[in-house]
């Protein structure tokens, strides 16, 4: 349907509402968060959100749970949506009750209150209509094309993984309050299973990484040199050996998102990016922090039913020849382990250090 009321009210409510909408056996539920104050335990540090993520894997399977942030002209206010999915609504809604039961229990810098009134769940699940494009914050993709003959394809990608900095998300809530105009910053997440078969091509791309790093047999009998190392295969083979450890289990599907009634900033979005994931000076694409894409017209359908049904659905790598991505690297960049999740998914906080923002 989807189904929007409370998040986290005690079960059974009277006040929870239900708003029956769209395909039957999916019920979405609306709360909204404020942060209290957080003491940093150390300078510059943002609470650790990490362990209710993991907790909250554990409760999701068949739902996806997103972080939105509206803002307006000298506010922010913090949303947590979950959707759940069912073979019929009353199955959804008791999907949905039993993980808003599980996930009840907030870090002690988060507070939730239910949303039930009609036109304020209505414009949280649509807060603004989005104008320039869908900004999406993504996993930086590396691509070169090598020009060792031997190998399985012309092109060579590697994946930088997401980094886990507690940084201060202040400044970017406070850069959304700035703006003359409303924006919002979704990101939502899905668990997924890491299983046999990604584990499986993983270590195929190690083994490749591998071979190619080193000198290569000569290319015909008559030419006796070797082949030498490929460059690229040198500097990303650790990227490529930490994905093998990073993706065992436990995942989840990722995406983070920015909208506004007028076009994002590129410097919010930039920001955006920095914050989530700073760069590491020194380290080239291996400490780069992710890419800032704005969604061209052919994705912006796809990009806004994403935000409006807390969707996954796939949309285009501008700037990223085609043919250099596989489906390895597609799924590679769509996922984030545990910390990288928590990277990019923080629950509201206050910090004694800025200003007040939260509406």
């Amino acid at each position: 349907m989807p189904a929007t009321g409370a998040h986290l009210p005690p079960l059974g409510d009277p006040r929870t509402r239900n708003e029956h909408s769209g395909p039957a056996g999916l019920v979405v539920q609306v709360g909204q968060l404020t942060g209290g104050l957080h003491v940093n335990d150390r300078p510059a540090s943002a609470p650790d959100d990490s362990g209710w993520l993991r907790s909250a894997w554990s409760h999701l399977a068949g739902s996806v749970m997103e972080m939105r942030y509206l803002a307006g002209p000298g506010c922010v206010e913090g949303f947590l949506l979950v959707r759940s999915e069912g073979t019929s609504g009353e199955e959804a809604e008791k999907r949905v009750v039993d993980l808003r039961a599980a996930l009840q229990v907030m870090p002690g810098h988060a507070h939730a209150v239910p949303v039930t009134d009609e036109a304020e769940t209505r414009r949280v699940l649509a807060p603004v209509r989005p104008q320039g494009g869908v900004v999406e914050v993504r996993k930086r993709v590396t691509t070169h094309r090598t020009g060792r003959v031997d190998a399985d394809s012309p092109w060579l990608a590697a994946v930088t993984p997401l980094r886990y900095r507690r940084v201060e998300w202040a400044p970017l809530w406070a850069a959304m309050a700035d703006l003359p105009f409303r924006t919002m910053l979704s990101v939502a997440v899905s668990p997924f299973a890491v299983g046999p078969g990604l584990r499986s091509h993983l270590a195929a791309r190690v083994a490749e990484f591998g071979r190619l790093a080193r000198q290569g047999p000569p290319p015909t009998g008559v030419w006796s040199a070797p082949r030498s190392p490929d460059g690229f295969a040198v500097a990303a083979l650790p990227l490529v050996t930490d994905a093998v450890r990073r993706y065992t289990d436990r995942v989840f599907l990722t995406r983070v998102s920015l909208a506004g009634e007028e076009p994002v900033p590129g410097v919010l979005a930039e920001l955006a990016a920095e914050t989530m994931s700073p760069r590491e000076a020194n380290r080239g694409f291996l400490g780069a922090s992710p890419t800032v894409e704005t969604l061209d017209h052919a994705d912006s359908a796809t990009a806004c039913h994403n935000l409006s049904t807390l969707n996954f659905a796939p949309t285009s790598a501008p700037g990223v020849p085609s043919e250099a991505i596989g489906e390895v690297e597609r799924v590679l960049s769509s996922i984030t382990d545990i910390d990288e999740a928590a990277a990019v998914f923080r629950l509201p906080y206050r910090s004694a250090d800025h200003r007040e923002f939260w509406g």
